[in-house]
């Protein structure tokens, strides 16, 4: 993170000094801006919930987008994001906790002991809204703004767990531990929801500090979902596919025996189908302004590149 803050700075003081006596670089509107940060991810499903959780399972993301203008208030951002998420049954909080009956029910994550950690991309368009509406060039814009954020997008999904049996990380969708008739897809479609601040820096960089939340549509972004199966159904579908893996799935599939408990039975609730999975990002980025003769004319009419000349 120090790092990052000296390279922050370092940029911020480089952009300031290359025009900082160019006049008509500060009168010109500057439409594109190209940002890049660094934050953290949380996920939210079946291993892991702020309800009952006590400790955030946070996790790395870096980021990069290019954002155009349309409007005063309304623009456009293109992102590119990596980002981990991880749980793990074992980390549960082992709580008690009243259903709508009144029954009480205990927390048996633990003795289920399902783990995960997955490293993916995403990839996504978003309409950005300022608070603040700027009117005129970019240069006039407010020290502070406001916005709102809403978009579309997709992300790659390639659960892994730790085979104790090996040491080694192992792909969890290629082994279908639900005994699946298809295994999940290894995409997903998302929409990122948030809020962001921007600080303005200098006449050509803004600090960008956002909170955004991902509506997925599915429910296996940490392998679980719904019911177990039986082992045969697990070994079945592996020797139907020819797929080699079917010693791995089997003991991949139920994770209770590593811990001493004794197997799940067919049907024994694994996951809760009702609820899709949701990850979270918490970015620091550096946006900065680009000029048109730079990027702008790459995308302007001919006559329009050669006014900007």
């Amino acid at each position: 993170m120090k790092q990052f803050t000296l390279t922050l700075l370092l940029l911020i003081g480089l952009t300031e000094f290359t025009y900082a006596q160019n006049f008509y670089a500060r009168r010109r509107d500057r439409n594109w801006a190209l940002s890049a940060g660094i934050g953290q991810s949380i996920y939210v499903g079946e291993l892991y919930t702020p309800l009952f959780d006590k400790s955030a399972g946070f996790t790395p993301n870096v980021g990069v987008g290019l954002r155009r203008k349309i409007t005063d208030q309304l623009s456009v951002r293109f992102d590119i994001n990596y980002y981990q998420i991880a749980a793990a049954d074992s980390l549960a909080a082992q709580a008690s906790f009243t259903l709508g009956g009144g029954d009480q029910e205990n927390d048996s994550r633990n003795e289920r002991n399902l783990s995960f950690r997955s490293h993916n991309f995403e990839f996504s368009s978003q309409f950005i809204f300022n608070l603040i509406p700027i009117d005129g060039p970019y240069s006039y814009r407010p020290d502070l703004n406001i916005y709102a954020i809403a978009g579309i997008g997709v992300t790659t999904n390639n659960p892994r767990g730790l085979d104790i049996a090996s040491g080694n990380m192992v792909n969890l969708r290629k082994l279908n531990t639900e005994a699946l008739e298809e295994p999940y897809s290894g995409l997903a479609l998302v929409i990122p929801l948030g809020m962001g601040i921007r600080i303005k820096a200098n006449q050509f960089t803004d600090i960008v500090l956002e909170g955004t939340g991902r509506i997925t549509f599915n429910d296996y972004l940490d392998d679980a979902s719904t019911l177990y199966p039986s082992e045969q159904e697990v070994r079945d579908y592996h020797v139907a596919n020819g797929t080699g893996l079917a010693d791995l799935a089997a003991r991949m599939y139920d994770r209770a025996p590593e811990k001493g408990f004794g197997e799940r039975e067919k049907g024994s609730i694994r996951g809760n189908p009702e609820y899709n999975d949701y990850y979270f990002f918490f970015q620091v980025r550096l946006e900065m302004y680009l000029s048109d003769t730079a990027f702008g004319g790459i995308f302007a009419s001919k006559k329009t590149a050669r006014r900007l000349r």
